[in-house]
């Protein structure tokens, strides 16, 4: 629920490097609009936007991969720099990228293989192809 002007000021105050890309997502993410629980507070979910009975924003239903495409179709940051935001600068921050954040030699084979349109193709979960 942020404007695009806004997160382009932050990453040009900031610096990619020292952005984390996140997503508020609530439990109703990636299930049909309809009336959920946030908090033990009943929330309508229509869309990717959770909201209280008179309006107010109560969270999110948008998970990391909407939030990465937004970033790079709407705000226009370059597919690499939102990568980076969600997965190598988070990894840093809670210091674990020695296991997880990139992918390198003796690092997890945890990934995700997008499309030209940024549509998940293929997840590989511990280098095995998850499939559902």
């Amino acid at each position: 629920h942020i404007h695009p002007s806004v997160i382009r000021a932050t990453f040009a105050m900031f610096g990619a490097d020292r952005m984390i890309l996140i997503s508020d997502s609530m439990r109703a993410t990636g299930l049909e609009d309809g009336e959920y629980t946030l908090g033990g507070q009943p929330v309508t979910v229509r869309g990717n936007l959770a909201t209280l009975h008179d309006g107010t924003i109560a969270g999110s239903a948008t998970n990391l991969m909407d939030c990465m495409r937004f970033v790079v179709k709407t705000v226009g940051l370059p597919l690499e720099t939102a990568v980076m935001c969600a997965t190598e600068n988070p990894a840093k921050e809670i210091g674990i990228f020695n296991e997880v954040g990139s992918i390198s030699v003796g690092k997890r084979a945890d990934f995700v293989l997008l499309d030209q349109e940024l549509n998940i193709a293929a997840v590989y979960i511990d280098g095995k192809e998850f499939t559902c």
